[in-house]
């Protein structure tokens, strides 16, 4: 009987070590997991500060292109004036164009 029962305890015994061994496993394993969700969470934070950084750039070059097309506007006015003082410049708008040979409110 004890020719049957020192075999399964080794058995027993080899079974636990790769329970232990497992459960070591598991814990970096968990550890490994916990630190990919720290690093994620930097890259996400990371992430949101440069789409705002790039949504704050995106708004201050839109502005840009708009004083822009403003300031390239009042000189074309302002030259018009100096070469022809006695004209009416009151039809002359920015958000005009002409259609037809007619200034027309931009649609």
């Amino acid at each position: 009987m004890e020719a049957k029962i020192l075999p399964l305890c080794n058995k027993v015994v080899d079974q636990e070590e790769k329970v232990e061994g497992m459960q070591s496993k598991m814990e970096r394993l968990e550890e490994g997991a916990t630190q990919r969700e720290v690093q994620l969470g930097q890259v996400e934070w990371e992430l949101a500060e440069k789409i705002e950084l790039f949504k704050k750039t995106e708004e201050d070059l839109n502005n840009d292109v708009v004083d822009a097309y403003s300031e390239g506007f009042q000189d074309s006015i302002a030259q018009f004036a100096c070469m022809h003082p006695e004209g009416d410049l009151s039809p002359f708008d920015e958000s005009k164009c002409v259609v037809g040979g007619q200034l027309v409110l931009r649609e």
